[in-house]
């Protein structure tokens, strides 16, 4: 009987470690704003975390829109893995670019972490409170996946923690003798079932993590996002272009989007992102130089490219010249193609450039 219970506390307590999940990392998607009338109000969203042994957690956030707002915030949060529930919470604006009449707040976000195949999601709502006066900013639904790169830079203590976990994960690898005998034991004995529960206590060390006390939220209901699937053909075209520039060797060169389209003639249109600080752009199109040293304001710098079968590819790449007063260099590119318009966020540094693809398919 004392075998029977030591076997069914070790098979409780494996479950339980097993279904923990790795937090730390790039999570992009958006915000929606709760409104009264059909209008969908929508920030582009993205959070960087590093999950602590004490499942505390370390944080920035990046929130922009078009023009109207760019804002970086320090925050801090709690993962509680036995529920994989998530309270974020902003403490600090370190960067903000904000229209007229606007007001800075900060968001504390109520999330549930969720797994389906190869895609993690974040999903789940957000209060907000205004910087100056903590009065209430407005409440909302959150959405974010799990990705690769950022659309700024990955911060330091993101690839710290991320190198740490590597680390532990090798050092714990067990030996071929160890896994032999977890075979030969765990042979011919009783599949039990093991139960959770739903609400366990914050674990202890991590309470600091949280400031201030979560207030209680509304139960969100998770909203997917399917990506549409990019037309392709056959034969991939090729780039007819001029050697690279010196500039985009030199740099890293993170591809944003590509864009598929029948149109032939594509219209480009670039603004400052945000408040106007002296952003500094050169464009290269197909490794040719169109716009030089340009400062991004309120008014377009527009381009104007005719696509057809013989050049199917346009390349377009931003380069920042300067970091502006306010880091890094941003700018909102919308593409006109036919009667497709598309708004793409750019950012680009001393160390990255950010590409644009279009490829025409008639």
């Amino acid at each position: 009987m004392r075998y029977k219970s030591t076997l069914l506390y070790f098979l409780l307590f494996f479950a339980t470690v097993s279904t923990a999940q790795n937090i730390t990392g790039i999570w992009k998607g958006y915000f929606v704003q709760n409104t009264l009338g059909y209008y969908e109000d929508r920030y582009r969203f993205e959070v960087q975390v590093a999950q602590l042994n004490n499942d505390g957690l370390n944080a920035v956030t990046y929130s922009y829109k078009t023009t109207v707002f760019y804002g970086k915030a320090e925050a801090k949060g709690i993962y509680t893995v036995k529920t994989n529930n998530i309270i974020l919470n902003e403490l600090k604006l370190v960067d903000l670019k904000i229209a007229e009449k606007s007001e800075p707040c900060l968001m504390t976000c109520y999330l549930e972490y969720n797994k389906l195949g190869e895609m993690e999601t974040l999903t789940g709502t957000y209060s907000s409170r205004n910087v100056k006066d903590k009065g209430d900013c407005g409440s909302g639904k959150v959405y974010l996946e799990k990705v690769p790169t950022s659309d700024f830079y990955k911060e330091q203590f993101v690839t710290k923690r991320e190198d740490e976990l590597k680390r532990k994960k090798i050092s714990k690898k067990p030996s071929s003798g160890t896994r032999a005998l977890a075979r030969t034991g765990a042979a011919n004995r009783p599949l039990v079932k093991s139960t959770v529960p739903k609400k366990p206590g914050i674990k202890p060390g991590a309470e600091d993590n949280l400031i201030p006390p979560p207030q209680k939220k509304e139960e969100a209901v998770p909203e997917t996002v399917t990506a549409p699937k990019e037309e392709s053909s056959s034969k991939p075209p090729v780039i007819k272009t001029l050697p690279k520039p010196e500039i985009l060797k030199n740099r890293e060169n993170e591809l944003v989007k590509t864009i598929t389209t029948s149109a032939k003639e594509l219209r480009i249109d670039l603004y400052d992102n945000g408040q106007i600080d002296g952003d500094r752009i050169s464009v290269y199109h197909n490794n040719q130089l169109v716009v030089s040293n340009k400062t991004l304001t309120d008014k377009p710098i527009s381009l104007t490219v005719r696509a057809d079968e013989n050049v199917p590819v346009h390349e377009f790449v931003m380069v920042a010249e300067n970091l502006g007063t306010i880091p890094p260099n941003t700018a909102l590119m919308i593409v006109t193609a036919g009667s497709q318009r598309y708004e793409l966020f750019l950012t680009s540094t001393e160390q990255k450039n950010a590409v644009v693809k279009i490829v025409f398919q008639p």
